[in-house]
């Protein structure tokens, strides 16, 4: 979401440059500027500054050497948001004693305002301060509510028989607070990081380029990976005489974030820290305005800068089904776990599967299709006639989605026949939270919903990423990844709307599925709509010259 200085020269922005074409030393860090220098630089010194600060660092493997800092700190960001995130549910239903309705709105509030803060990190970096000092500043206030959420978490503070101190419970505003301080640090620095290891290369680097991009990946689903594993088994610990340690798992990620700006740190000073250069979300803004109040934007801004909004629009236009998307898809960390908390969750003996833990499959099964997807899924696809491009591919996923919930649905079904059989022969009125455990259903029964919506997530979201880049505007590439991520925040506010519609779990499921196909027909039409603006602007503005139409057509958009 950050940009390089190329890319100003591209966009033609000159917000930071002062008449003569200069840039401000004001903009400029200390790797390019010491206290002798002018008020302002030639903004060619700035790029030959730059070159030299690339060509300078160290290298290990070929890489420069911030690599596997910024590799290493993504790691425990990641392993820090998620293994918080994972028993966030359960602390808010057993700990904080919230209706599971009450801890659904929570968890999505939090997910939503991390989704939303990205626009925000991105303005600070590109406008004001630079990606460094954003990661930096943002990731000191993550670390600030990380604490918050491990210290508020502890039962009691002082022991039962000292008679002189209250026994002070947890109380919700230690989540109330911890919980948007953390939003604000992980979605401020979530559109920062990749695209500052990213301007540690050179131009003439694009294989590294990608092969580093191909680590962050992996280094985000590895964090997610083993926190997601390992915070269940840490709340589940007994500490402080109570049966769970919340503040434990709270604490754990608590510090994988302190580590995470350690190694970030340690790195400073071989880091290339390009100044900021503007962010066309304010260029957006300026030719949006005009078109709505009846000016000309053309005249005051440009043909290529209104023709470049017009296309952004179309884009943003596809974006449109998406929340639904995400409104489905985020519930897996919060009404599946709940489902999941009413199952059986005994292996044998001696295992145990806490309901939290069902998350990790998602991503290892992201991790193991992806290839599959590549290899055998897309390739049969195109050799028994099926279409493949962007708008199929992101239909067929939402349709996924909403399969995923219906199945969802029929195990929900399949538990309240159980709990009525029961009750029948055993005249008692037990509920789903309180029948014994070895006549629940099992909790590995949930495993078909989570494959099929993990490739409902394949076919969707990672399509849409990749839509966003194929068809927006040069110049606008990283704005519509950021307005992509904002289409999570919208999803989970329609989620704490809709989940109000009903109080039984099994209408509501298939309510979802039902809204879900809605939005994949809403989908259906938007992008036939558009296809054809969308297309003729691609072959309008191919760097590359004059190129076939067909080769710009969505159904050529394959993933990378």
């Amino acid at each position: 979401m950050s940009f390089s200085y190329s890319a100003l020269r591209d966009t033609g922005s000159d917000d930071n440059l002062n008449n003569n074409g200069l840039i401000h030393r004001d903009y400029l860090n200390d790797d390019f500027c010491e206290d002798e220098c002018a008020i302002s630089v030639p903004k060619d010194d700035i790029d030959d500054a730059i070159l030299l600060k690339k060509q300078s660092v160290k290298r290990v493997f070929g890489y420069p050497i911030t690599i596997p800092f910024i590799i290493s700190n993504e790691f425990c960001e990641r392993f820090s948001y998620y293994g918080m995130r994972t028993v966030l549910t359960i602390y808010m239903t057993k700990k904080l004693m919230m209706s599971k309705d009450e801890a659904s709105d929570w968890y999505h509030e939090f997910v939503a305002l991390c989704y939303a803060t990205p626009l925000l990190g991105a303005l600070i970096a590109d406008v004001f301060i630079g990606k460094y000092l954003t990661i930096l500043i943002l990731s000191m206030v993550y670390c600030l509510g990380n604490a918050i959420m491990a210290i508020t978490a502890v039962g009691q503070w002082f022991p039962e028989n000292d008679s002189d101190k209250a026994n002070i419970q947890p109380q919700t505003w230690g989540p109330l607070i911890g919980l948007q301080i953390i939003a604000l640090g992980t979605g401020g620095i979530k559109p920062c990081v990749s695209s500052f290891g990213g301007d540690q290369f050179l131009k003439s680097e694009a294989g590294r380029v990608q092969r580093y991009f191909s680590m962050f990946y992996f280094s985000i689903n590895a964090g997610s990976t083993v926190a997601t594993l390992l915070t269940p088994e840490l709340r589940s610990a007994s500490c402080m005489g109570e049966e769970t340690c919340f503040p434990l798992a709270f604490g754990v990620p608590a510090i994988f974030m302190v580590l995470a700006v350690v190694a970030f740190v340690l790195a400073s000073k071989w880091y290339v820290k390009v100044p900021p250069l503007g962010n066309p979300i304010v260029d957006v803004a300026k030719v949006s305005w005009a078109m709505a109040f009846g000016q000309n934007p053309e005249v005051l801004y440009g043909a290529k800068k209104v023709s470049e909004t017009k296309q952004l629009f179309r884009v943003l236009a596809v974006f449109i089904p998406f929340p639904f998307f995400w409104a489905l898809f985020e519930q897996q960390g919060s009404r599946w776990i709940i489902q999941a908390q009413r199952m059986n969750g005994q292996l044998g003996n001696s295992i145990t599967i806490k309901p939290d833990q069902m998350q990790v499959f998602n991503p290892l099964l992201i991790l193991c299709l992806i290839p599959v997807f590549e290899t055998v899924v897309y390739p049969l696809m195109k050799r028994v006639g099926l279409p493949t491009g962007a708008p199929f591919r992101m239909v067929a996923g939402m349709i996924l989605v909403a399969l995923s919930f219906v199945i969802c649905g029929f195990v929900e079904l399949s538990m309240e026949e159980r709990l009525a059989a029961y009750n029948e022969a055993h005249l008692t009125t037990f509920t789903l939270d309180t029948l014994p455990n070895e006549h629940q259903l099992h909790i590995l029964t949930t495993i078909p919903q989570i494959l099929v919506i993990t490739c409902g997530e394949i076919l969707c979201s990672i399509t849409g990423l990749e839509f966003a880049y194929a068809y927006a505007p040069a110049s606008m590439k990283s704005v519509c990844q950021s307005f992509f991520l904002l289409t999570n925040a919208f999803g989970n506010v329609i989620t704490i709307i809709f989940t109000k519609a009903t109080k039984r779990d099994l209408h509501l499921y298939f309510m979802w599925a039902g809204i879900e196909v809605a939005a994949a027909i809403l989908m259906f039409v938007i992008t036939q709509r558009v296809k054809g603006p969308l297309e003729k602007f691609k072959l309008e503005n191919s760097k590359d010259g004059p190129v076939k139409p067909e080769d710009v057509q969505m159904e050529s958009v394959d993933k990378k």
